[in-house]
């Protein structure tokens, strides 16, 4: 009965440390001050003349980097946007769960969200999956600009150092 007691006690204090020790994924990200994300595909929504959806997947070289990222305060900068039509609005952050959001609203209406996600992989390698959103409908398609909805994955990578 003795030796029974003892395992379950040092179960228990193993068990307590062991976790003690892991550091949640969310606090990785509450304290990021710089990413720098990639987004290699990308999804476009569309409808046809009878107003049926459609989505068109294909490649894409979409960069930027969100500096001076406060999660307390719930700011951040966007810089480096490789697309002409990116801007540099006001960025609002949100850390819920292991989830960094950055949403930008433009006085044009349009609206942009990127998420970066925390997972166990992401947080052991330090290369974070990411989505990025952009709301956004124009009645003519420009080559080049957003007119329509679309979706890009890829990834963002934590960079230390200020920006330049």
């Amino acid at each position: 009965m003795m030796r029974c007691s003892l395992c379950v006690i040092l179960i228990a204090v193993t068990s307590s440390i062991l976790h003690a020790q892991a550091t949640p994924p969310a606090a990785t990200l509450a304290t990021v001050q710089r990413l720098k994300c990639a987004f290699t595909q990308k999804v476009v929504g569309n409808w046809d003349k009878d107003a049926a959806p459609a989505a068109e997947l294909s490649a894409a070289k979409l960069a930027m980097v969100f500096d001076a990222i406060d999660t307390q305060d719930g700011t951040a900068n966007v810089l480096d946007v490789s697309a002409p039509d990116a801007g540099a609005p006001h960025i609002t952050v949100r850390l819920l769960a292991s989830n960094l959001h950055f949403m930008a609203m433009n006085i044009s209406g349009s609206v942009y969200l990127t998420t970066v996600f925390a997972d166990r992989d992401s947080t052991a390698s330090g290369t974070f999956k990411a989505v990025h959103t952009r709301h956004e409908f124009t009645p003519t398609r420009l080559t080049g600009w957003t007119s329509r909805p679309e979706q890009y994955y890829g990834q963002c990578q934590i960079v230390n150092g200020a920006a330049k």
